[in-house]
């Protein structure tokens, strides 16, 4: 056994110093760095991605976090750094007797002064809006709200329009890229600016009224119609003034305009009207205008024509009409205004229908009331 045994061994000593003195090695194929198969691996997940675009690092996933939680903090430091230098006056513009302070920042420094004009802006409008909550003479006016509204929103739009001029730069600072800038506007020289302005339309106003005064009572009424939007501006102006100066005799102007607007009602009630037609639907405004008071005759200022455009369908045995009734106000064959009114009626004959066809014209007329028919709200 032995023998075997060394015969073996010797045996396999020849074939080795015959093979060059090295020993076969398996048939394996070449096998990759650790760094191809990390660049593979890569390749792959690309490939799964769908993308071609590297979402995370797949080796070194907590390296790639603390990576993104340094940058995240190094961003909020650095905000914290830029937070630090931006001066307190932009959070808090200073208060004053004689000025109003604006605090703006922009890319550069004309983007600032709008930004800081703004806020001026925005000062005014919030005290304009606190004097119109104090007041109760708006509203009341013959209980016309819609007036009311129309002024309040006016004045907002005034105060918008506002150009403002002797503008003071008191401070400029640079932090990174934008400019903070404070300015300032003189209370007093702003007065004076839109006083200027609210004069020449006070004056404009009553100039149109006074000479109005010597036409017909129909022209004088289509004069204080056209003149409604200027006393709605300057009643604006003089609360806008108000607030700047509260010495500023805001409420003589108030009670001025309001007898030029109330001299309105006075005079629709002196003119005669005339409706054309004799059917239900001119017989329900006839109804209409003489229970408000108005005078109705032949030799009229204002004539007020109807189209009746009515549409007639059956329902279950029910005669149905709907249709539009347009109504156009004419004063010396000039349009004044003109409206359309949507009816119904539901009866079981057509006249019936017709009948409360009518009668939700009159409603309708009613809601919508005389001076809107006019065109005068």
């Amino acid at each position: 056994m032995n023998n075997l045994k060394q015969i073996s061994v010797i045996a396999s000593l020849l074939f080795i110093v015959g093979c060059g003195g090295e020993a076969p090695q398996p048939n394996i194929p070449n096998q990759p760095s650790i760094q191809q198969q990390k660049n593979d691996a890569k390749s792959s997940w690309r490939e799964l991605d769908g993308s071609g675009v590297e979402k995370k690092n797949f080796f070194f996933p907590k390296r790639e976090a603390n990576l993104k939680k340094e940058n995240k903090s190094n961003n909020i430091k650095s905000n914290l750094e830029v937070a630090d230098r931006i001066p307190d006056w932009f959070y808090s513009p200073p208060k004053s007797a004689n000025y109003f302070y604006g605090a703006g920042e922009g890319r550069d420094v004309e983007e600032a002064k709008v930004s800081a004009l703004n806020f001026i802006g925005g000062e005014i409008n919030t005290a304009v809006s606190s004097s119109f909550s104090k007041s109760e003479g708006y509203s009341n006016y013959n209980g016309n709200s819609n007036f009311y509204r129309s002024v309040k929103s006016k004045t907002r739009s005034e105060v918008k329009k506002i150009n403002f001029t002797n503008i003071e730069f008191v401070k400029t600072v640079k932090v990174g890229n934008k400019i903070y800038l404070l300015v300032r506007i003189d209370k007093q020289k702003l007065f004076n600016s839109l006083k200027t302005k609210f004069e020449m339309l006070d004056n404009e106003i009553d100039t149109k009224i006074s000479s109005a005064s010597h036409y017909s009572l129909l022209e004088q009424l289509i004069t204080i119609n056209k003149v409604q939007p200027k006393i709605e501006e300057a009643i604006s102006l003089a609360t806008i003034l108000s607030t700047l100066n509260p010495n500023f005799p805001i409420q003589t102007y108030i009670s001025k305009y309001n007898s030029y607007l109330a001299k309105r009602e006075q005079l629709l009630h002196k003119v005669t009207f005339a409706v054309e037609g004799n059917d239900l639907f001119s017989q329900k405004l006839i109804e209409l205008l003489n229970e408000k008071g108005y005078k109705i005759g032949s030799n009229s200022d204002i004539k007020m024509k109807l189209n009746k455009q009515l549409r007639f369908s059956k329902t279950y045995g029910m005669e149905i009409v709907r249709g539009t009734i347009h109504i156009k106000v004419v004063a010396k064959g000039e349009t004044l205004h003109s409206n359309s009114i949507e009816v119904k009626g539901i009866s079981n004959t057509k006249e019936q229908a017709v009948a409360k066809a009518s009668l939700n014209f009159k409603q309708k007329l009613e809601k919508m009331g005389i001076n809107k028919l006019l065109g005068f709200q």
